[in-house]
């Protein structure tokens, strides 16, 4: 172990225990913080309200494309004549059954492949 201390080193913390003297050095800084908060927020504040109006926009066009999806996705994709086997066949035997698998699979390949 080296107790020999370096004296540059020695001269930067000595520098670091130094306190500032003027006082208007920090309130200058804390008078740019005060400003810099003040811009993020108007800019938080236009993008929501720009976010809020998109939302506005899509609001009908989205619900119509969901509405039609939630009646496409029971759909059946194979008929089945008993109706006690097509009940328990109903999770399996639709359009959202077939998009689950497929989404499950993409899932799977993208883990195997890039994990």
């Amino acid at each position: 172990m080296n107790t020999e201390c370096d004296p540059k080193l020695a001269a930067l913390f000595a520098e670091a225990e130094t306190e500032l003297g003027d006082p208007a050095f920090a309130k200058n800084v804390m008078h740019s913080i005060d400003s810099e908060r003040r811009k993020t927020l108007l800019v938080w504040g236009a993008l929501l309200i720009a976010a809020l109006a998109c939302a506005a926009l899509v609001a009908a066009p989205l619900v119509t494309a969901l509405d039609m999806a939630t009646g496409l996705l029971p759909t059946s994709l194979v008929s089945v004549e008993t109706d006690w086997l097509q009940e328990l066949l109903a999770p399996v035997n639709s359009i959202a059954a077939a998009l689950a698998l497929g989404f499950l699979a993409v899932r799977m390949f993208y883990r195997r492949v890039f994990r």
